[in-house]
């Protein structure tokens, strides 16, 4: 069986191969602890559901191990537990993977299993509909009934437009009410495939053991044909949009947010990571811009965070999600913010605040990876949304290497009125109609 392997370049600890069937394994060793993170991913998820199919993904997602042609309904949860593993599952806009960390020496135990359902998952009539049950109970308590959640759901759709990353990843509870057997099994049949994953590993492991395991359970299944993919598209530059939500329970406040490219989509690595480094200028941290000026000098705001996600195969966003003090109402907010944004866009940061963003990011990165969790989750997300994970070993010199020139230009070209989408958030009690 041809196969691709691929040695690490000098300094490289993340290690990968290739199975004839489409399916790449990543590696990044650890030998501190006799454990291993093992992680499947599929490269499929929210966004690439059709019109009136959202939530098949997370909804498959729960399916997916309740019964193979090894194991019965229940089972898998039950073994990995038993070998001292906790089994879990997640779904993304590009991705649901379900990682397993447990004792090294019980590795090939979960690859057995999960090449298994890779190959023949059940997906019975009845699972769907307990699980389906699972889902729409989850939808009511995580977003129906939580007036954050639901307005971040409703600025998703304002931002990026209807479908791709408009959608909800659990769903729309209208489409969730329509989901049949039937569609779980074509999704199934359609997307999860040798040649449409990535299995994520890092832990007390070689490459040898490990491409060992993965050919033995892996090698025999069939790649076949992957639909036509592409990215989401980004929205049309337009006028700044807007709207007003007003829900009981809801804090008052703001979501500002920017179409920025992601890693994926930027013109230029140097451009990726000026772009990263825009949060932590921005308003992470007492010594980033906004909350300097907007929380901590003039408090108009009593809490500011930034959120933006780099891996995406299409254009991401730059959200900022400030909650007003008394008196200050979201509109206010949301013009001081935009006048803020607007001078910081007009010049380059200092080279202090470049440096103290840097060391931000750089340290919560070097925390994070501590954990072979994390570090395979980094592998799985860099695969899924089509780069390669070999490049994550050169994430901190290209970081490092950013000028606040790069980081200038970014804002001017990015942090503008056409790309702005604005979500003011009422308390509806208190709120005027």
């Amino acid at each position: 069986m041809i196969e691709h392997r691929s040695a690490p370049s000098q300094g490289s600890t993340v290690q990968s191969f290739t199975l004839a069937n489409g399916l790449r394994t990543c590696l990044r060793e650890d030998h501190r602890a006799p454990l291993v993170s093992a992680q499947l991913w599929y490269h499929v998820g929210s966004s690439y559901e059709p019109a009136g199919h959202t939530g098949l993904s997370h909804a498959l997602e729960h399916l997916l191990f309740e019964g193979s042609s090894k194991l019965a309904n229940g089972q898998y949860s039950a073994v990995m537990t038993r070998l001292g593993g906790d089994p879990n599952a997640f779904t993304s806009t590009d991705a649901t993977y379900f990682p397993l960390t447990l004792p090294s020496n019980r590795l090939e135990v979960a690859l057995e299993a999960m090449a298994d359902v890779m190959a023949s998952a059940t997906l019975s009539d009845t699972a769907f509909a307990r699980e389906l049950k699972v889902v729409m109970a989850e939808r009511r308590e995580q977003v129906d009934n939580n007036p954050l959640a639901l307005a971040i759901e409703h600025h998703q759709s304002l931002a990026y437009g209807t479908g791709g990353y408009g959608n909800p990843v659990i769903g729309h509870k209208t489409d969730l009410e329509y989901l049949t057997p039937a569609a779980a099994r074509t999704w199934y049949q359609t997307w999860y495939l040798p040649n449409n994953a990535t299995l994520a590993v890092s832990g007390d492991i070689t490459l040898a053991q490990l491409h060992n395991l993965v050919s033995r359970h892996f090698a025999a299944i069939p790649a076949k044909r992957l639909p036509a993919r592409e990215a989401p598209s980004a929205p049309p530059l337009q006028d700044r949009r807007h709207q007003t939500l007003r829900l009981p329970g809801q804090y008052t406040g703001t979501i500002l947010s920017f179409n920025l490219p992601s890693q994926c989509t930027a013109q230029s690595g140097e451009q990726a990571y000026a772009l990263r480094l825009l949060p932590d200028l921005l308003a992470d941290g007492h010594s980033s811009t906004l909350q300097q000026r907007l929380v901590l000098d003039d408090p108009i705001l009593q809490a500011l965070r930034p959120e933006y996600e780099p891996w995406q195969r299409g254009d991401s966003l730059l959200a900022l999600y400030a909650f007003c003090s008394p008196q200050i109402t979201p509109e206010t907010a949301a013009e001081r913010l935009m006048l803020e944004i607007e001078a910081f866009r007009q010049s380059a940061p200092s080279r202090q605040d470049l440096q103290r963003a840097k060391a931000r990011l750089l340290a919560r990165q070097l925390f994070e990876r501590d954990d072979i969790d994390n570090q395979a989750q980094a592998i799985g997300k860099q695969a899924a949304c089509g780069l390669d994970p070999i490049a994550l070993e050169n994430e901190r010199h290209a970081i490092e290497a950013v000028t606040a020139e790069q980081v200038g230009q970014a804002a001017l070209e990015f942090l503008t009125e056409s790309r702005a989408a604005i979500t003011f958030m009422h308390h509806k009690e208190s709120a005027h109609e």
